[in-house]
């Protein structure tokens, strides 16, 4: 297909190559059986005093929370500190977090190493990100001391970026290698699920337990010449924008403590509309780079006419399927992967991988994308010259796209997914339809009405023209706030957060 770009990093300055990575497989015994978990995990210190009539309602709303979340209720992981399975009282001080982030990065790191042979001295960039846990020394400092780095790394450690940090940060890693030519860049996205852990009774706080898994990635990218023969990936374009001029957008996820003092994630329900806004703007952006030829000349034809007035002609949708082979969406939960994928017109196919990686890993925040990308190249195949759209929104509020166009063919059997390698996940494998009935927008589910009927993707009349951007035409497109549907709750559940978008 003819792209209309040929800069591959969107700045026309030095390639950026993604040479290879990996995502962390947590090992069989902190595998996590639902009903074994839930009957457990009464017994906890948290809920030991408690009328018997409340503990029954907590566990039915967090029991209505996992079912409809998209995870399988026999797989996903938790660190044995905070595993019902294991432990008899969750345990998750800094000990604990430092055990898991060791375990989950390390164990990442090094499977990425041994399996592209680059030795911990050849690294010369580090960036670590883990939005809630932050230790002193650093989780970046942390791995230097574990791999021996060179004395000389550039070394930073992120946090407090949320669950898009995995898509955005390789903006910043892009602009690190363009400072610094002929280097080779270490990133290693990861949350602490031990340190996200929310023992409380307040509901809009408990969701975190119900949805977060452990999970992280390692990736190594580069900007030397040589890897152009090697890589996997180059940098197509990259876009990242933040709403948090909008108090709503910027106070929707917080960490802090509820009205007993005790620290967790709180998710408020306009969520909802703040990360559609982010995910509608990001689109908006980046379309007009990945269009084909042919999409822009129809869109302008469309525009065009709608604009004489002489004809009744439907606003132009995009298909993104046109000019993109493979997509990675944030696997936040059920109801945002449904909504993105009905909002884009994608079809069943292109997003099975994102809700294989919800459901047999949950939604391990920033890594989530690399999940599913990992899934694609274990459980099926990319092929040279094919374009992956990596789509990620979390907390700020902040949404990011990454464009990767393949370089080779590229089929590789990441430990994560070797389970699936011969029998790919189908639609009739997951906990919940992809193509189900969509949950009904109300006020008791929590949805917040936007602005537009229209589905993601769709040009906006006000804002669509073909202008002249380098002698290329452009479009805006909008709607993805209007096509994120919510969790359907009931009774006393009306005033509970929107429990499957968990970012």
């Amino acid at each position: 297909m003819a792209h209309p770009v040929a800069s591959l990093d969107g700045r026309g300055k030095q390639p950026v190559y993604l040479l290879d990575f990996s995502v962390y497989k947590p090992p069989e015994e902190l595998r996590l059986i639902r009903d074994d978990a839930e009957a457990k995990a009464r017994q906890w210190p948290a809920y030991r005093g408690l009328p018997v009539e409340k503990v029954d309602e907590i566990k039915r709303f967090m029991f209505k929370v996992v079912q409809q979340s998209g995870l399988s209720q026999t797989g996903t992981y938790l660190p044995a500190g905070i595993n019902p399975m294991i432990t008899t009282a969750p345990k998750h001080d800094v000990e604990a977090c430092m055990e898991e982030a060791e375990m989950v990065m390390g164990g990442a790191v090094q499977e990425l190493l041994d399996r592209t042979g680059v030795q911990p001295a050849q690294v010369d960039i580090l960036v670590t990100n883990c939005s809630i846990f932050s230790a002193t020394p650093s989780l970046a400092s942390m791995l230097i001391n574990k791999f021996k780095f060179r004395t000389d790394v550039q070394a930073y450690h992120l946090g407090g970026m949320g669950c898009s940090n995995g898509v955005i940060s390789i903006g910043l890693i892009r602009d690190l290698l363009q400072a610094r030519p002929n280097s080779l860049a270490l990133f290693v996205p990861a949350e602490v699920t031990s340190a996200a852990y929310y023992p409380g009774l307040h509901k809009h706080y408990m969701v975190s337990n119900c949805i977060f898994r452990m999970g992280g990635a390692a990736v190594l990218l580069s900007n030397k010449q040589q890897h152009a023969r090697v890589a996997k990936y180059q940098l197509h374009y990259n876009v990242r924008v933040h709403t948090g001029q909008s108090d709503d957008a910027y106070r929707c996820v917080t960490w802090g403590p509820d009205p007993d003092g005790i620290n967790g994630v709180y998710l408020d329900k306009k969520i909802i509309a703040a990360a559609g806004a982010a995910l509608e703007t990001c689109l908006r952006r980046v379309a007009p780079k990945i269009l084909t030829w042919s999409q822009l000349l129809e869109a302008s034809v469309n525009y065009a006419g709608r604009a004489t007035g002489l004809v009744d002609w439907k606003a132009w949708k995009p298909s993104f399927t046109q000019c993109v082979e493979h997509f990675a969406i944030h696997a936040g939960g059920y109801a945002v992967l449904k909504g993105i994928q009905q909002g884009m017109d994608l079809p069943v196919d292109a997003v099975l991988p994102s809700f294989a990686a919800l459901r047999d890993y949950g939604n391990t925040s920033c890594s989530t994308t690399w999940y599913s990308m990992a899934y694609i190249e274990t459980c099926g195949k990319i092929t040279k010259g094919q374009t992956l759209m990596q789509v990620g929104v979390g907390g700020g509020m902040k949404g990011g796209i990454n464009i990767w166009r393949s370089l080779r063919n590229v089929h590789t059997m990441h430990p994560a997914w070797v389970h699936l390698a011969n029998a790919p996940i189908t639609e009739a494998d997951l906990p919940r339809s992809i193509q189900a009935a969509a949950i009904p927008v109300s006020s008791k589910t929590g949805c917040v009405a936007s602005k537009a009927e229209a589905p993601l993707g769709e040009v906006d009349d006000a804002k669509a023209s073909r202008r002249q951007a380098g002698g290329k035409a452009a479009v805006d497109v909008v709607g993805v706030s209007a096509a994120v549907p919510g969790v359907g709750v009931e009774g006393d559940d009306a005033n509970a957060p929107v429990a499957e978008f968990m970012l």
